[in-house]
């Protein structure tokens, strides 16, 4: 890309693993350098696990002219969320981060995306199997239209194309011809009424998405594009799963083990009154 190209769209098939930030980390200091830093974040790179944004965080580090040129955070899980509100109070040029972690800062209003240039979904295949999909929706819906968006993907299955088509404009195309691209539907996403399972383990046993996705997927025979919303708390997790699914799911996660051991999984009993609450009780949610 080069010229105007530098700020078109940009939907990639990439071989797993390959997007690991070389390929567009010049684009965004390209970026930074032209327009001149300012105070909220210029570029935000979405990833789907925490040992992928400290990777992504070092690839742009050390491309970044060991950091002389432009600032980069890593927001991600594992770290205490006020750890990282100091460095965004102080202004980032690039932040890398899992889709959860993001959304709380954006949540506290500690990360500022609204006035954001450019934002790259890296493995968004990876991130959908994860069940991320309703953080991705909520992060963008954040961020404003006249962002450049650069998706990157090992596969072009549907949710992927949907999800290009929905958020992109006229991207250039690597890996699929545009014939290909404009002539495979996009099916419509129905809303589907959904509950959520209780786990009663969380972060206290260091529990990760790829933990809960990985025991209901295998052992519960549920696709990763049907899971939705994954909330981990500190003593129990829930996981959000299509209703008719649910007692299904129930019955063939009996044997599972989550972490190694066998934990208690229910339908969730209460819920929360207040959605936008914190708290750490079997009905609330982040």
């Amino acid at each position: 890309m080069s010229g105007n190209d530098s700020r078109r769209d940009l939907f990639a098939l990439v071989a797993s693993g390959d997007s690991d930030g070389a390929a567009y980390v010049s684009l965004i200091i390209e970026r930074i350098v032209q327009d001149g830093p300012t105070f909220n974040p210029t570029a935000l790179v979405l990833v789907p696990t925490r040992e992928m944004a400290i990777q992504v965080h070092e690839t742009i580090f050390q491309l970044s002219s060991r950091g002389t040129v432009a600032s980069v955070l890593g927001v991600y899980e594992g770290k205490p969320i006020t750890s990282q509100i100091g460095p965004l109070k102080h202004g980032v040029d690039i932040v890398v981060g899992t889709p959860g972690r993001i959304l709380e800062h954006v949540k506290l209003k500690t990360l500022r995306i609204e006035q954001l240039k450019m934002l790259v979904l890296n493995q968004t295949d990876e991130m959908l199997d994860l069940g991320l999909v309703k953080e991705i929706e909520t992060i963008v819906r954040e961020t404003p239209k006249t962002r450049q968006t650069l998706l990157f993907s090992s596969t072009a299955s549907p949710r992927i194309l949907s999800l290009a088509r929905k958020h992109l404009r006229e991207p250039e195309l690597i890996g699929i011809e545009p014939d290909e691209y404009d002539s495979i539907p996009v099916p419509e996403t129905p809303d589907t009424d959904s509950v959520n399972l209780y786990f009663g383990v969380g972060k206290g046993a260091g529990v990760t998405p790829r933990d809960l996705v990985g025991a209901i997927t295998n052992d519960g025979g549920l696709s990763g594009e049907q899971i939705g919303e994954i909330k981990i708390k500190q003593n129990f997790s829930l996981v959000a799963v299509p209703t008719e699914e649910a007692e299904g799911l129930l019955r063939k996660l009996r044997t599972s083990l989550i972490k190694g051991r066998k934990t208690k999984i229910r339908l969730e009993r209460f819920q929360s009154k207040d959605k936008r609450s914190g708290g750490d009780s079997p009905g609330s949610s982040t």
